[in-house]
């Protein structure tokens, strides 16, 4: 995951929810790729990072072990977890059912302002896709590109209606941009064209072409992921 590897370390803001934050900015660091699969992650220099004591970076390691980011292994410490090719296909098609699925549902009654939101998303991520490779923010970019990505399934799942698959989906949402953003860099064209492929079927309402169009996208994905780890 070199291709993002240099991400500025999150802010981490004192408060009452102090452990979740400190959580979520360790998932950062693993998610866009600054702790790497396998890295041995120490407690003092992460808590001196994060600017917070030992006590939240411990608690929130051990979330993340709960979660599938971190291995607790006794006598040697944390380590990032290194997904296997079973595990990113496991996830990759519940994601693939589910959203083709939300993608029809999408196409029969999905509003004008949504397909407007989806439009401009597709605009940016094609820009910014083109204009990855000739810029000096590239690790921003495809930062943003993943966001972004996010985004754009997230609306479509959403207007679907089915409450269950975005359950679903929003518990597994950290865990499907940490696979993509190993293939990021070689994906991101080839990505948003079908996403603007996706986008065509549902302004047609084309609940069939929306569906199959969504599958094969993310079907895609697995296979280059797979390739990557």
């Amino acid at each position: 995951m070199s291709e993002i590897a240099e991400q500025p370390s999150p802010v981490v803001v004192r408060g009452s929810t102090l452990r979740t934050q400190v959580r979520n900015a360790i998932e950062d660091l693993i998610v866009y790729g600054t702790l790497s699969p396998g890295e041995h992650v120490v407690e003092g220099a992460l808590a001196e990072r994060l600017g917070v004591s030992r006590q939240p970076v411990r608690e929130s390691l051990q979330m993340l072990a709960g979660a599938g980011f971190i291995n607790l292994v006794p006598g040697r410490g944390a380590f990032v977890h290194r997904p296997t090719p079973r595990e990113v296909m496991e996830v990759f098609h519940v994601r693939a059912v589910l959203e083709a699925d939300s993608a029809a549902l999408a196409a029969r009654s999905i509003e004008p302002v949504v397909l407007d939101q989806l439009s401009e998303i597709v605009a940016n991520g094609t820009r910014l896709a083109a204009d990855r490779g000739s810029t000096e923010s590239a690790d921003g970019d495809s930062r943003t590109l993943l966001e972004l990505n996010t985004t754009f399934h997230d609306l479509i799942t959403a207007a679907g209606g089915n409450r269950v698959s975005r359950r679903i989906l929003d518990d597994l949402e950290r865990r499907i941009a940490w696979f993509l953003a190993t293939i990021i860099a070689g994906r991101a064209a080839s990505s948003w064209s079908e996403h603007a492929s996706i986008l065509e079927a549902l302004c047609a309402g084309d609940a069939q072409e929306a569906s199959e169009r969504t599958r094969a996208h993310i079907l895609r994905s697995l296979e280059l992921i797979e390739f990557a780890i």
